[in-house]
């Protein structure tokens, strides 16, 4: 029953441990390290040359490795590459262990009937999820469209394969492609669709039996129909206008800048969640304040950000290395078909994977390593010697012992925000006391147990250390550095202010850091423009009961508005003239820092990978009845605003970026 342990890792990667959501918790983790470190000791791989690259190619893996690792040694942030440090080996190795599993014709028929029904139910589970709850598109289980559509597209052409077959398993076959092809069309993922449009146009193209041609050509059609239906959306795109190409666009800048700044080996594996912020030039309307960038939505040019050109140079060898050996053992090999359709899955989650760089998301290089191992077990002849399995085990031990504190420290971190949802709040500090212990360089640890005692009377200078410790550990998270400089300018202590500073450096469109920034010193000649950027960030400030303490201040913060660049002139006339009414007393409310709030911006779920922890956290008093006057939207967040008026902000006019807080 070897023929089955590669779809049934596929279901659980893609149906849970492996996940967007699901796969960050602590039971999903320690079952996925695991279930992957067992499959690679039990069915065995060869580890002397994993990928079958040669004598000179099988060099290459263990260059990746040495790659990765040492630039995790040179990284500011070496905690986040720690997984991928520990793990690389085994997912290079996980082919050859679906080749071991697939080596005898009734496991590789098995299996393939396995992985079909496996694709057909995670199509239906998207679908239905789709149709029925009224989703915006088909993403579950993965958790977004696009990695949805990318799994599928590496998936899908082995899940056609069982309709080779004569009898039921043919239509079992023929569904599971329908259904993925429907669920990555309806995803109107555009690097998914591209994937596809690649794959059926080589399947078309290619030598295959004339009934497989004219499956091929419907399917080929079906995209070219579909391409037409989003001819509007390429046509915004091209001409600059569509919100989520803008964004993207500014992410591949943000990476751009930050190869250019380390070319050699990067900012570290994982440093791109941790670091990026450092180069992004966030556009007003396209990307929100608080915003969490977990990847470049590039893999090509994260791989070049987080490993240098060196590690992107031996991992595009060892791609191109891998489809040269396997191309040309096609004719020779135990099951072409196979072969041809791994490579043909490769080839689509490649150009999908243009658009998306969440290689933290492990459903998706799992689905790689299937794809990888089935050209491997369709290339091979005849039986090999298998290398011994020692090196293996003792690779396993050592990941797991690696891996134990790490885990352990996810544990209690869970167990920590579930006793803070529950009330029980000196269990939910215990609880991250224990997770700092096991894992003391993770950041995200720190940050919440400030929160934590934060709340506890006269225990705000120990939070403010807590909350600095984290924002140094974590390079250059903008949210990590706003509670440390909150916490730290209410404790009075010197750092405050530039911890403030790197906060609304690293995130501008953020209205919280100018503001406190404010508060800190409102004597400061700059005082009033940290005002009139946190006025233009959210207008609501103008009702800060602070300001009937300092009504000069707010004067002259609206002074400091009126010649800002980039900021449409009827906005700011609406905004003088609502706030100049402003100082009557009444009822008030609390203008809040929401965090993880939603899990498209979750800081601990995009960032560190880690379970969302969703918290409010009541920061600023205001005047309810000036809230209500003052309906205007943000300045800084409105699409009709100018980037120069991002360019303006005093923290930017006063620092490079690049020069802050990573390489002080």
């Amino acid at each position: 029953m070897a023929g089955l342990a590669p779809p049934l890792l596929l279901a659980l990667f893609g149906a849970w441990c492996g996940t967007f959501a699901w796969g960050a918790s602590s039971p999903a983790g320690a079952v996925a390290v695991i279930v992957l470190l067992g499959a690679l000791s039990v069915f065995g791989a060869s580890w002397r040359d994993p990928l079958r690259l040669g004598d000179v190619g099988r060099l290459l893996p263990l260059a990746l490795w040495i790659t990765v690792a040492a630039s995790a040694w040179a990284s500011p942030v070496p905690r986040a590459g720690w997984m991928a440090v520990v793990l690389l080996p085994a997912f290079l190795g996980l082919p050859g262990t679906v080749e071991r599993c697939w080596r005898r014709e009734v496991d590789r028929r098995r299996g393939l009937r396995a992985l079909a029904i496996v694709v057909t139910g995670i199509s239906l589970w998207a679908l239905l999820d789709w149709l029925i709850l009224g989703t915006p598109r088909p993403s579950m289980p993965l958790g977004h469209h696009n990695l949805l559509a990318a799994w599928l597209v590496i998936l899908l052409p082995l899940s056609v394969l069982p309709a080779r077959e004569e009898g039921r398993w043919r239509l079992t076959g023929l569904a599971a492609g329908a259904l993925a092809a429907c669920a990555i069309i309806a995803s109107r993922s555009l690097a998914g669709l591209a994937g596809l449009a690649m794959e059926a146009l080589i399947g078309f193209g290619g030598r295959a039996r004339p009934r497989w041609r004219r499956w091929w050509a419907v399917l080929l059609a079906l995209v070219f129909l579909l391409s037409l239906v989003q001819l509007p959306r390429v046509a915004r795109i091209v001409a600059g206008k569509d919100p989520s190409a803008q964004a993207r666009a500014s992410y591949w800048a943000a990476g751009v800048k930050g190869f250019s700044a380390r070319p050699l080996l990067g900012w570290g594996p994982g440093a791109a969640a941790w670091t990026s912020a450092t180069f992004l030039d966030p556009t007003p309307g396209v990307n929100p304040w608080g915003e969490s960038v977990g990847e470049l939505h590039s893999l090509p040019l994260q791989v070049g950000y987080e490993l240098g050109l060196t590690g992107i140079l031996l991992a595009l060898g060892l791609t191109v290395l891998f489809f040269i050996r396997r191309i040309l053992e096609r004719e020779e090999g135990r099951d072409p078909g196979l072969l041809g359709s791994g490579l043909l899955g490769l080839g689509g989650g490649a150009v999908a994977s243009l658009g998306s760089g969440a290689l933290a998301v492990t459903a998706l290089p799992l689905a790689a390593a299937v794809a990888a191992g089935a050209a491997l077990a369709g290339s091979g002849r005849g039986k090999t010697r298998p290398d011994s399995r020692g090196p293996l085990w003792i690779y396993a031990a050592a990941a797991l012992l690696a891996l134990l504190r790490p885990e352990l420290a996810r544990w209690h971190y869970d167990r920590a925000a579930a006793a803070d949802a529950a009330g029980r709040h000196t269990e939910a500090e215990a609880a991250l006391e224990s997770a700092m212990r096991s894992d003391p360089a993770f950041p995200l640890y720190p940050m919440r147990l400030a929160l934590l005692r934060d709340r506890r009377t006269g225990a705000r200078a120990e939070a403010s250390q807590l909350a600095l410790e984290a924002a140094e550990r974590g390079g250059a998270v903008p949210s990590l550095w706003l509670v440390a400089g909150i916490l730290g300018a209410a404790a009075g202590r010197p750092w405050g202010a530039g911890a403030l500073e790197n906060a609304c450096a690293l995130d501008p469109l953020n209205p919280f850091p100018p503001f406190y920034r404010m508060l800190a010193s409102p004597a400061e000649s700059a005082a009033p423009l940290y005002g009139a950027h946190a006025l233009l960030a959210e207008p609501h400030l103008a009702a800060a009961s602070f300001f009937e303490r300092h009504p000069e201040l707010l004067q002259r913060s609206l002074a400091a508005v009126r010649p800002w660049p980039g900021v449409d002139a009827g906005w700011k006339e609406t905004l003088l003239a609502a706030a100049q009414t402003n100082g009557q007393r009444g009822p008030s409310s609390k203008i809040e820092l929401l965090i993880d709030a939603e899990p498209e911006t979750s800081l601990s779920l995009s960032l560190f990978r880690r379970s969302r922890w969703p918290a409010r956290w009541p920061l600023i008093q205001v005047r309810q009845e000036a809230v209500d006057r003052l309906g205007l939207p943000a300045a800084l967040s409105w699409r009709g605003t100018s980037p120069a008026a991002v360019r303006a902000v005093p923290c930017l006019q006063r620092s490079t970026r690049e020069r802050m807080p990573l390489t002080r």
